[in-house]
């Protein structure tokens, strides 16, 4: 088998090139970040679903239906579904 000269085997070189190409990348994302924010910081608050401005420090309102379709535990244990066939409970 053939040696390899490990200068001519490196994939590519490093130094000042790679370093202003981490750079002009770092500095585009820069960019692009702060282009968002103040795109971001521009846009007008929309209304959505044509809410109007509330009172946050209401409290919500209580339910006016007091039926409850809740299970409790003991409601679950005393209605258990009687299995088909055998006709009394397990």
């Amino acid at each position: 088998m053939a040696e390899l000269n490990t200068t001519k085997a490196r994939q590519g070189r490093t130094g000042r090139p790679v370093l202003y190409v981490l750079l002009g990348g770092l500095a585009l994302a820069l960019i692009v970040f702060a282009g968002l924010g103040i795109y971001g910081s521009v846009l007008p608050d929309q209304n959505i679903g044509g809410v109007q401005n509330s009172d946050v420090s209401a409290a919500p309102a209580t339910p006016t239906d007091t039926t409850s379709s809740t299970v409790t535990p003991s409601q679950a244990n005393n209605s258990a579904a009687v299995p088909s066939g055998t006709g009394t409970r397990p």
